[in-house]
């Protein structure tokens, strides 16, 4: 594990996330502001990009990447095989056809608008990627193994998110925090099995997008069950996928 590397990234990472969320969170509990005043949303969107940024800074101080045309083609690297993006389907699949067969769910956006909404979610949540997929897991998994380094991987993303939690107006300030701590595990087994069979971050970066995008088309409430049984599934399937690439695919 490249200890320098990582300790670099996140710090560089939660650093911008307190200034821009953290700051966010105080301005709107203090004022009672909510995120559709302007200079909030300003705000949320860099901090937002805390994964991003530190990327690239973190990557370019350790020599890992030239330059930013260099940083690019890793992230948009889309040339994987049929396998791959199988399993992005696979992991949003379970993702909702279990939400919405446990706790029942209603239509929001027609399903033609995620034509709109998928480009979008690039800069809500699929850019994160970069940072805790190209740099963070791939790293951990050097020292810890998969398993210990999702979970790490987890904790630390969850943690990451705390501050918008208290940012009026935003899709967390209703949501259970603790519940959101499982569907982190959840998304970063599901995550993780997809960076390491393909070895690349854009399937990542897609899965995140499509995830974050069909929230606006199916809409449902998460209940403590539908939390843990999708992650028990996506668990197991994780293993299995693993299993099945190693021996038979790779």
């Amino acid at each position: 594990m490249n200890k320098k590397l990582v300790k670099e990234f996140l710090i560089i990472t939660f650093v911008i996330m307190l200034i821009f969320w953290g700051g966010c969170a105080l301005i709107s509990q203090i004022f009672n502001l909510t995120i559709n005043n302007i200079f909030l949303r300003i705000m949320h969107i860099i901090g937002g990009f805390s994964p991003t940024i530190a990327s690239y800074i973190s990557l370019k101080r350790n020599n890992k990447v030239k330059n930013l045309k260099e940083w690019l083609k890793k992230i948009f690297d889309i040339k994987h095989n049929i396998w791959t993006y199988i399993l992005v389907i696979l992991f949003v699949l379970i993702y909702y056809v279990l939400g919405c067969a446990i706790n029942g769910f209603k239509f929001g956006a027609p399903i033609f608008m995620l034509i709109v909404i998928l480009p979008m979610m690039l800069f809500g949540g699929g850019n994160e990627e970069v940072g805790w997929r190209m740099i963070l897991q791939p790293e951990l998994e050097k020292k810890f193994g998969f398993h210990i380094a999702t979970i790490f991987t987890s904790i630390i993303w969850w943690l990451w998110h705390l501050p918008i939690f208290f940012i009026i107006g935003t899709a967390n300030a209703n949501m259970n925090y603790f519940l959101f701590g499982i569907m982190c595990l959840t998304l970063c087994y599901a995550l993780a099995t997809i960076r390491k069979v393909s070895k690349g971050v854009f399937p990542c970066i897609l899965t995140h997008c499509l995830i974050n995008g069909l929230s606006a088309i199916f809409v449902f409430n998460y209940s403590l069950l539908s939390c843990c049984i999708t992650l028990i599934v996506t668990i197991i399937v994780s293993i299995l996928i693993l299993n099945i690439n190693k021996r038979y695919i790779r």
